[in-house]
């Protein structure tokens, strides 16, 4: 029995590795007005990808100008123009958000991830509980 209970709990163990998600770690993408007539592009973790691609946008949504970023990572456009929003596309699956008067709210990775695994480490412990006293 004891077997059994040690085999049952090695194959959740590899469930659960092979089931967390891997985005937990991935980064994410930031687009920021960094000044009148310059939007920044950067990941998270930091650095960009020059391939990124962006498209910015007046108030009812129409296309005012789209081209790739410079190698800073940044995107020029006139300051004259009234930009309401703008998208960062780095092709690749990563994509950015810019609205005007909306400040982006990010939360903290490390506390997340930690509850996900704290989560997990009680799951654990609470089937490793059910299962001995179903062996007694």
């Amino acid at each position: 029995m004891k077997t059994i209970v040690k085999r049952s709990s090695v194959f959740f163990l590899i469930c659960l590795i092979l089931l967390m998600p891997i985005s937990s770690f991935a980064h994410g993408m930031i687009l920021k007005l960094e000044e009148p007539g310059v939007l920044k592009v950067e990941y998270d973790g930091g650095g960009f990808s020059p391939r990124t691609e962006i498209t910015i946008y007046d108030e009812e949504g129409n296309e005012l100008g789209k081209g790739p970023v410079d190698e800073e990572g940044k995107f020029h456009f006139d300051p004259g123009m009234k930009v309401h929003s703008a998208i960062a596309d780095d092709g690749m699956g990563h994509r950015a958000e810019y609205k005007e008067g909306v400040e982006e709210k990010n939360i903290p990775k490390v506390p997340v991830v930690i509850g996900v695994f704290a989560v997990i480490a009680v799951i654990f412990v609470l089937f490793n509980k059910k299962a001995k006293a179903r062996q007694q």
